[in-house]
C-alpha cells in the first residue's frame, strides 16, 4: 500500500473520492459539504470538483435547498450488482424453496435496480397456478411492489427522493398505487411500523404481494423476499404469511451478513 507522500495527483483524486464515498454511506442523513471536508480532512476546492463529479455519476446527491450531500443510488447498484453476480440467489434458493412449502405460495427475491425492482428468482408451488408477471429479469416500479417497498421503507427518506424523483406524478400499471411521493411516504411509514409491506392490486389486478426487506452488515436493505397470491386472505391469514416471510427474510439476511437484523423502526 503507497504512503500519502508516495502517491501521484490521479492516485490522490482516487483515494479522496472513494473517502468521500466510504464516508457518505455510513451516515444515515445528508451531511454538508463543510462536514466532509473536515472529516475527510479534503480541501473544500477539491471537495466540490470530487462531489460535482460524483453527483454527475449518481454516486451522490445533492439537496441544494439545505445545501446538503447525501449517498446517491449508483453506489446502492454497485452494491446490488455484487449480489446480482450469484452470491444473493444461491444463498437465496434454499430458502425460498422452505417459504413456499410453508405458506403454499408463489416466492420471490428481488433487488433495487434504479428505481424499479428487479426479479432474481422464483419458487412456484407443486401446484397448478394462474401465471404471474414477476418472472425472472422482470423489472416493476419499486413503489408499486410490496418488495419494493419493503426496502424503500427501510432507506432515509433522502435516497428514496433520489431514487423516485420525477417531474409529475408516480407511473402506475392498475390505475391504483401511491401517486406523489407524500402518498408514497405515508405507505412506508407503516410498513417500516410494522415490519413488513403488503400490496394488493397495484402490479396485477387481484394479485397481492407480501414482502419483507433483507439487510447488509450495515443495517441498509440489500434485497427483499415477497409471495405473491390472487385469493385475498383473512388478516389473520395475512399475518401469518407475514411471519414467514420476515422469518426468510431474516434467515438470508444472516446468511449474507452474519449478523442480527437491524430494522429501522
Amino acid at each position: 500500500m503507497s504512503r500519502p507522500g508516495d502517491q501521484v495527483p490521479g492516485e490522490i483524486g482516487a483515494v479522496r473520492t472513494l473517502r468521500v464515498l466510504t464516508y457518505l454511506s455510513k451516515r444515515s442523513r445528508p451531511v454538508s459539504a463543510g462536514t466532509i471536508a473536515r472529516d475527510c480532512d479534503i480541501p473544500r476546492s477539491s471537495l466540490y470538483r470530487i462531489l460535482r463529479v460524483m453527483e454527475r455519476m449518481y454516486f451522490v446527491v445533492h439537496l441544494p435547498e439545505d445545501e446538503l450531500w447525501g449517498i446517491g443510488i449508483g453506489a446502492f447498484e454497485i452494491g446490488s450488482g455484487y449480489l446480482r453476480s450469484g452470491v444473493l440467489e444461491r444463498s437465496g434458493r434454499p430458502l425460498l424453496v422452505r417459504l413456499t412449502r410453508r405458506t403454499g405460495m408463489v416466492s420471490h427475491l428481488g433487488v433495487l435496480h434504479g428505481s424499479d425492482v428487479l426479479y432474481l428468482l422464483k419458487q412456484t408451488t407443486d401446484e397448478p397456478a394462474r401465471p404471474f408477471v414477476t418472472a425472472v429479469g422482470v423489472r416493476l416500479p419499486a413503489h408499486l411492489t410490496a418488495m419494493g417497498r419493503a426496502m424503500l421503507a427501510q432507506l432515509p427518506a433522502h435516497q428514496v427522493r433520489a431514487i423516485l424523483w420525477r417531474p409529475g406524478e408516480l407511473v402506475t400499471r392498475t390505475g391504483r398505487g401511491p401517486r406523489h411521493l407524500s402518498e408514497l411516504r405515508e405507505i412506508l411509514r407503516a410498513d417500516r411500523s410494522r415490519g413488513y409491506s403488503v400490496e394488493s392490486s397495484s402490479t396485477t389486478e387481484e394479485v397481492s404481494c407480501v414482502a419483507a426487506a433483507v439487510f447488509d452488515h450495515e443495517g441498509l436493505p440489500i434485497a427483499a423476499v415477497g409471495v405473491s397470491y390472487y385469493d385475498l386472505p383473512s388478516a389473520a391469514e395475512v399475518e401469518r404469511i407475514a411471519s414467514a416471510v420476515r422469518e426468510t427474510a431474516d434467515g438470508l439476511t444472516t446468511r449474507l451478513s452474519g449478523t442480527p437484523v437491524r430494522r429501522r423502526a
